[in-house]
């Protein structure tokens, strides 16, 4: 039997009172395209806008606003999840997740450690070729550490060490914006 790699909570409301674990519902895929481009040169970072980064820790909250004065918007509940950064300042990153909501993250909070999210439930191939055998599934929303991309494929590791290909299409944050 192969390994079912599974999923955990995205994002709450901050304003959200109850403390039931919800799935999340698939949805479709925020976009990657007509954003605005930032050389690295032209950042207070020195990084390309738009990037893909992670979530450093398991509860991060994101701001209306870039400073703590402003209201939090979201409460992000999952170390590890890709957001990609669309603006930024000296301490913080406007970041949009995969539903599409933005909001102001503070830097210390943001790894440039990459993974993705699966889309769907994903096969996990030995090769990067849609014939070879599969090494393991996806669960819908399950986070992978992103490895390499090439060919409209992807290199990804479980968080349980399983290695395998799958397709770019079926990883949020394997594009490059």
């Amino acid at each position: 039997m192969l390994p079912l790699l599974s999923t955990l909570i995205l994002a709450a409301p901050a304003f959200a009172q109850d403390s039931v674990k919800r799935t999340v519902e698939p949805i479709p895929a925020a976009s990657t395209d007509n954003l605005y481009r930032v050389s690295a040169d032209r950042t207070p970072s020195g990084f390309v806008v738009p990037r893909f980064v992670s979530l450093k820790f398991s509860k991060v909250n994101g701001r209306t606003g870039p400073s703590r004065d402003h209201p939090i918007a979201w409460q992000y509940q999952r170390r590890g999840l890709p957001l990609l950064i669309v603006a930024e300042t000296e301490m913080w990153r406007k970041v949009r997740d995969i539903s599409g909501d933005e909001a102001w993250v503070r830097k210390p909070a943001l790894s440039g450690s990459r993974t993705v999210m699966a889309l769907q439930s994903t096969p996990l191939r030995s090769r990067p070729d849609p014939r070879a055998r599969e090494v393991a599934r996806s669960d819908a929303r399950a986070l992978l550490r992103l490895q390499d991309c090439r060919d409209g494929w992807c290199e990804v590791r479980s968080e349980n060490g399983i290695k395998g290909w799958a397709r770019q299409d079926t990883l949020w944050g394997a594009k490059r914006p």
